[in-house]
């Protein structure tokens, strides 16, 4: 039987490297600042809403008190007034939902994109000709991994990301991303 050789693996020079997005968007300083201001922002609608919400309890109470006063017909005009409140509340909370998360989503994509451009970069000037996804490699060397190498560039070209609220003229609420080199 032939002994093989255990191989240096320190002489093998394949021209491919590895990126963990997951862990990238994890440490980038711009991520945990759209994260807060999302957060932020959710917080003041939830006051927002709650306020809202207090304000339909009592008028439910107030309708609730009138049931005997007022006719059947008299009743039934302001239950349906009252349901139509409800209705545009549990909308708007879906709207704002949808809003946030689409607000959450652009910003990862905007930190993404410049995540690639540095991930470009560095595969042109290490020459790398492939970049694997570590989420969906086997194995792969701790030495071929450049989600730090990104992270660090990443976080000095994009500190952090600002998401504005904006109302336009139909009370519409845009999200706009700024990052700093923009």
């Amino acid at each position: 039987q032939e002994q093989t050789k255990p191989i240096n693996t320190e002489q093998i020079n394949f021209p491919a490297a590895v990126i963990d997005m997951k862990v990238v968007l994890s440490k980038s300083s711009a991520f945990t600042t759209l994260q807060k201001e999302i957060q932020n922002l959710e917080k003041n609608y939830k006051e927002e809403i709650q306020n809202e919400e207090n304000l339909l309890k009592k008028e439910q109470e107030k309708l609730v008190a009138q049931k005997s006063v007022l006719s059947a017909e008299e009743f039934k005009e302001k239950e349906d007034t009252f349901k139509q409140k409800v209705n545009k509340i549990q909308g708007k909370v879906e709207k704002i939902r949808r809003e946030l998360e689409s607000a959450m989503a652009k910003g990862m994509q905007v930190i993404q994109q410049e995540a690639v451009k540095h991930m470009k970069d560095i595969a042109k000037k290490e020459g790398y000709l492939l970049v694997f996804d570590a989420n969906t490699t086997v194995i792969s060397a701790d030495r071929i991994n450049i989600s730090n190498i990104v992270v660090e560039r990443l976080n000095k070209s994009m500190p952090k990301i600002k998401v504005e609220k904006k109302k336009e003229k139909i009370k519409t609420f845009l999200y706009v991303l700024v990052s700093p080199s923009a």
